[in-house]
């Protein structure tokens, strides 16, 4: 298995060491320093005049990746702990790698050639340090009542260390929330402003700020219910309401629940409501639940459906009851005069 994982680079190698046609250049060292859960890039620096062909890249004298030209390139990763962590823009094909180790700190040398060079070395240094990265930002959800809508954003360090608090703020001195978590209502004025996580670990503190209705606008698609239809039949309407929400990146699954009690009425995007004669609508939510989010939406289904007035209901009752009334008086007055 072994001597199968380095034939092809070891078929590469002979290609680049075409006898009498390559001319060796000058080591050109370079210490680069990378970030713990961050990314490095050895830049090649190959000269605007000429176009890669392929190369071989080695860390710690072992056989780490090689690369062929192409959109996309073709690569082929000789070590299993760099698997899904090497990219090779095809603009300049150096070598990048994300998600930085500790264990990634080390020698890097690639040989490589192009289309008017034959051989070129370069002679990397890296040294992964634990600095502070700063925090990851996620739009958890977006609750909207009418037009007011109360945003929910997490924060996070990247390599999810231990021992590390954290807290938002919309100025030096106004603290939002001392969790990882913080609810920022629309017409609260840190929504209109930038606010800023910061995470305060053993050795420092790292920060990053965002503007909540912006951020969230771009991180979760926006919840709608239309009003489909309603019917009223002997004094009872039946309403058929619709949630919309877009799929950016992602399936999207719907639930509906009533504001005042949470009870779950329906799954899916579709609600149907049929509430009996002089019955209060409640108000009902829908929330569409995405990969990494959800938005919400609340609303009374007479106040979304302003067409079929709510007295039509109730005026459909009271004239039925009025005529049953009169027709009992009728009888009742017809025994009296017999």
């Amino acid at each position: 298995m072994e001597g199968a994982l380095l034939r092809p680079s070891f078929l590469l190698l002979l290609l680049l060491l075409q006898p009498g046609e390559y001319s060796r250049a000058a080591a050109d060292e370079a210490e680069l320093t990378g970030i713990l859960g961050g990314s490095v890039t050895f830049p090649l620096r190959i000269p605007a005049a000429q176009k890669f062909k392929n190369g071989a890249w080695a860390v710690k004298t072992r056989s780490l990746a090689t690369v062929i030209a192409g959109k996309p390139p073709s690569v082929l990763v000789f070590d299993p702990s760099y698997e899904g962590r090497l990219r090779f823009p095809d603009d300049s094909y150096s070598l990048q790698i994300t998600d930085l180790r500790m264990e990634d700190t080390g020698s890097y040398t690639v040989e490589f050639s192009t289309d008017k060079e034959n051989f070129a070395y370069r002679e990397f240094t890296l040294q992964v340090s634990k600095g502070q990265l700063p925090p990851t930002i996620a739009c958890d959800s977006m609750a909207c009542e009418d037009d007011a809508c109360i945003y929910t954003l997490r924060c996070a360090i990247r390599d999810g260390r231990e021992n590390v608090t954290y807290s938002w703020s919309n100025a030096p001195n106004s603290v939002l929330s001392m969790d990882s978590i913080v609810h920022i209502p629309q017409r609260h004025q840190a929504a209109r402003e930038n606010v800023t996580c910061t995470a305060h670990l053993p050795n420092g503190t790292s920060s990053r700020t965002v503007s909540p209705k912006d951020f969230c606008a771009e991180q979760v698609p926006a919840t709608r219910i239309v009003c489909d239809s309603v019917t009223c039949a002997n004094g009872t309407c039946h309403y058929t309401m619709r949630c919309v929400a877009e799929e950016r990146g992602g399936r999207v699954t719907y639930s509906w629940t009533q504001k005042d009690s949470g009870a779950v009425v329906s799954t899916g995007p579709i609600l149907r409501v049929s509430p009996r004669p002089f019955e209060a609508l409640p108000a009902v939510i829908c929330t569409a639940r995405h990969p990494a989010s959800n938005s919400s939406r609340m609303i009374s289904p007479k106040d979304l459906c302003p067409d079929f007035p709510p007295d039509l209901s109730l005026a459909s009752s009271l004239s039925y009851r009025l005529i049953i009334l009169l027709l009992a008086l009728g009888a009742l007055s017809a025994g009296v005069i017999a």
